[in-house]
């Protein structure tokens, strides 16, 4: 039972950390590479998280020229 427990709690921990890349990656960031890199190796000291937070959720202006003329596969 504890090791359910404690595998449930690594798994919320991991979905929580990586909240930065999931959205970088919903809203088909040009940067999520970036915004992933700094989520995977900077987020343990919090604020690398709330840097990548923040670069995933800002508004770009090369996010919308990019979207635009990107190639529909």
């Amino acid at each position: 039972m504890d090791l359910i427990i404690g595998l449930l709690g690594l798994a919320f921990f991991i979905a929580v950390y990586f909240i930065p890349s999931y959205i970088a990656i919903k809203r088909n960031r040009h940067n999520r590479v970036m915004i992933f890199c700094i989520n995977a190796f900077l987020s343990w000291n919090v604020v690398g998280w709330f840097v990548a937070l923040y670069l995933a959720l800002k508004d770009d202006p090369q996010d919308k020229m990019y979207n635009a003329v990107k190639p529909k596969m």
